[in-house]
């Protein structure tokens, strides 16, 4: 097995700046087959956990990326085909992928094992989790998410709850929204309602951006998003493309005027971006580029990666 095929990027991700991600399955090895899924349809549809790729081959893999002294990235994402809870030992690579780095370890999640107490305790090493719910109604959820039989909403909302509780990390929840499924006032409210329960660290409202696994997924207007936000309590962002190029200029920053401003003041990639008024993958570029050839240096702060000169 190649490395590449386990641990890939860095990834210029909206949500999380540069990511490093790191694959623990094959594809696609899911306990949903969600019908907006940009990696496709699910081929095994399962609640079982086990080894889909051996432990040790992960670890050495992400060994060997990890010694690139030319490698940058913000932050380590377990996620890549499928459901990463669903592999056996994520406890044990989440705790690994520690003593490696000192970059904030994520797992993204679609939540559906989160109802086990023990996939709950192999995420509490983790320093952000990014779980979705997209539904509270039960014919919607299963419409959208197509879960394995036996799963259903009220059981996923209870383990996200219960995560909240005993997780010390940053949790942001994503709901991704769908025309003619999700979208309408009645399950709005009703999830806006049950996300209170939840209380994640923030909210992010998506919709279709990619090609979706299947043709009847289709994507809601930047305004209905933005009017769906304004029901929700606490921290709301809508994170789709389009929302977050209006955010950001659409220019690419200089080498100079980003040493410029991180020579001054330590800044995350985002803040450079908003300061700059620029593109933040063009951003992202530019810095990797610059902590490469060693102009810029690094260092973490609050889950946080601050770049300096």
């Amino acid at each position: 097995m190649r490395p590449a095929s386990v641990v890939f990027g860095p990834v210029k991700s909206r949500r999380l700046g540069l990511s490093l991600g790191v694959d623990p399955l094959v594809p696609k090895v899911c306990s949903f087959d969600c019908l907006y899924c940009e990696i496709g349809p699910t081929k095994v549809h399962t609640i079982e956990r086990r080894l889909y790729r051996p432990t040790e081959e992960i670890k050495k893999a992400l060994q060997e990326r990890l010694a690139d002294e030319n490698l940058c990235f913000e932050v380590l994402t377990f996620a890549g085909s499928g459901e990463p809870t669903l592999h056996a030992e994520l406890e044990e690579l989440i705790i690994f992928a520690k003593e490696l780095t000192d970059r904030p370890i994520c797992v993204l999640t679609n939540s559906s094992l989160l109802w086990r107490k023990e996939v709950r305790k192999a995420l509490l090493n983790a320093d952000l989790v990014l779980p979705s719910l997209d539904a509270v109604n039960e014919e919607i959820f299963q419409k959208l998410n197509k879960p394995v039989k036996g799963l259903c909403a009220s059981k996923i909302i209870e383990g996200l709850k219960k995560f909240r509780e005993e997780f010390a990390g940053e949790i942001w929840l994503e709901i991704m929204l769908v025309a003619g499924v999700n979208d309408h006032e009645e399950e709005i409210r009703a999830l806006a309602e049950t996300v209170i329960d939840i209380s994640p660290d923030k909210i992010q409202l998506n919709s279709v951006d990619r090609p979706p696994a299947y043709r009847q997924a289709k994507a809601l207007p930047l305004n209905k998003l933005r009017e769906i936000a304004s029901l929700f309590k606490g921290e709301v962002e809508v994170i789709t493309r389009e929302a977050l190029k209006e955010k950001s200029g659409k220019r690419k920053p200089s080498a100079e005027e980003i040493l410029a401003l991180i020579s001054r003041r330590p800044a995350p990639s985002s803040e450079i971006a908003e300061a700059l008024s620029c593109d933040f993958k063009a951003t992202l570029s530019v810095l990797e580029e610059l902590v490469k050839k060693g102009r810029a240096k690094t260092k973490r702060h609050q889950n946080q990666i601050f770049y300096y000169a």
